[in-house]
């Protein structure tokens, strides 16, 4: 996985901002072939081959922003204008989520294990003693790996005392944990839309910026530019994502133009209240385990690849879902917006609650908003949060075990042992192991799946580094009492 601080992260910060600005300002059309000119100018020295494949990067990555598919709908000789048109005329669909761009992507080699010059060529010698298929020979003193023979188990790595034998991967595809990235017969990425989970591991990993996500923004912007009446629904990950409390940050959220801001907190205290019951109930009919249901790429994990565990996964609503629906009973005649970590949250949207939810975006697409916007979260004067004190710990959910700590504090249930068990991240090895759960079930009653590592804090559309987060989040700030 990419470190969150890059070049192709701030590039895109950049975009997003730029394209959102002649938005607002009514320009965009106008504006919108011109944008890569002015965002990669004449003096700035390319970091690809020339400014020219950078500009046309640009121009991918604002189709992409404006929920293009551009696998499919790609024209060369069509002006961005053209585009610009169609996408504020009407809202493109949300799926498929992911789209490539094949002139960003480098075509990378496949993955394989060389032999470094750290190299000592030891007596020992168990990187050639440990490997299953024969594949290591010394010349001249050193190791060196047979490609035609190497399966690429990583033996040899494992087992070398110098740390000689390295690793190249292609990210992308080491990444993916339902193996949904191929290439394909020119060797450029693909993805396999029928596989995909929506994790956007792949997103994060590619550091050609080649795979990027088909926003859910301009649906929204419209809206607000429009003055609709929509109502933000934050995520719990929110905390430490940006500057100031909560409440200078719902402040911000309707200066941007937002009728209202509600916690998804408040409907994960429903979700935790009804999966205890479940829970409880399952247990005392003798079910050996039940897993969360707030993950959404790990239901559309079991839905597509582990169908044995649609029976083991709780019945109950996500978080998103319970939020949904008491925005829908306040605001009857609003309109209701996710704001969160997560790509995948798009899909959940568009497959469970499309009756319910009304767009999806991310952090970075918030903070790409208040730039465009010039609102500063710190200088804000703080909004009233209302009494949270019902779901203040559901804000947990943002981190690993949070969710199935939430759910146990609220199972009522004298002489009934339940165990907790958390899955900390989605990746091959984690896929693997819950497919053995048919033929031998995890030493626990729930298990909390969270397909990143660390939690939802660590979200593809996350604009603060995991560490950074819990740290600000267990600041124990006080609150800014509203004037």
């Amino acid at each position: 996985m990419l470190e969150l601080n890059n070049q192709y992260t701030l590039m895109k910060r950049k975009i997003d901002t730029e394209v959102l600005k002649c938005f607002f300002d009514g320009t965009l059309v106008e504006q919108a072939d011109k944008l890569p000119l002015e965002i990669i100018p004449k003096t700035r020295v390319p970091f690809r081959c020339c400014i020219y494949k950078e500009r046309a990067m640009v121009r991918y990555r604002i189709m992409a922003l404006a929920g293009i598919n551009i696998e499919r709908d790609d024209d060369e000789e069509k002006p961005l204008a053209e585009y610009m048109k169609e996408v504020l005329s009407e809202d493109k669909p949300p799926l498929p989520l992911l789209t490539t761009i094949i002139t960003g992507c480098s075509g990378c080699p496949k993955s394989q294990y060389r032999i470094s010059d750290g190299c000592r060529g030891c007596f020992a010698r168990p990187c050639m003693s440990n490997c299953p298929k024969d594949a290591i020979v010394f010349i001249n003193g050193q190791a060196h790996i047979q490609e035609d023979r190497c399966i690429r188990c990583g033996k040899c790595m494992e087992v070398c005392p110098f740390h000689a034998v390295v690793h190249i991967p292609v990210p992308c595809e080491e990444a993916c944990p339902v193996d949904a990235v191929k290439k394909n017969e020119e060797g450029f990425v693909e993805i396999e839309h029928d596989k995909c989970i929506g994790c956007g591991k792949c997103v994060r990993s590619c550091p050609f910026g080649a795979i990027v996500e088909r926003s859910g923004l301009f649906p929204v912007a419209k809206m607000l530019k429009r003055g609709e009446k929509v109502v933000a629904m934050i995520a719990p990950a929110i905390e430490g994502q940006f500057p100031g409390s909560l409440g200078q940050l719902k402040a911000a959220i309707k200066k941007a133009g937002f009728y209202d801001v509600v916690e998804v907190a408040e409907g994960a205290e429903v979700t935790s209240v009804k999966e205890a019951e479940e829970l409880h109930e399952r247990i005392s009919e003798g079910a050996n385990f039940m897993t969360t249901s707030c993950c959404p790429s790990y239901m559309e994990l079991v839905d597509i690849h582990i169908p044995y565990l649609k029976e083991k996964r709780s019945s109950t609503l996500s978080p998103m879902g319970y939020t949904a629906e008491i925005v829908r009973e306040k605001y009857p005649d609003a309109k209701s917006v996710f704001i969160g970590p997560c790509l995948a949250k798009k899909v959940e949207a568009a497959k469970r609650y499309r009756d319910k939810i009304d767009g999806v975006m991310t952090f970075a697409e918030l903070a790409s908003i208040f730039i465009a916007k010039d609102i500063d979260v710190r200088e804000m004067e703080a909004d009233d949060l209302g009494d949270t004190a019902s779901f203040e710990d559901c804000r947990e959910f943002a981190v690993t075990s949070g969710v199935a700590a939430c759910v146990m504090r609220r199972f009522q249930a004298e002489g009934v042992n339940a165990r907790t068990l958390p899955i900390n991240g989605l990746d091959k090895k984690t896929v693997r192991l819950m497919k053995t759960w048919e033929r031998r079930a995890p030493e626990a009653e729930l298990v909390e799946v969270m397909a990143c590592e660390g939690g939802c804090i660590a979200g593809p559309g996350t604009i603060v580094k995991p560490a950074l987060a819990l740290k600000l989040r267990s600041q124990k700030m006080a609150p800014v009492k509203s004037k």
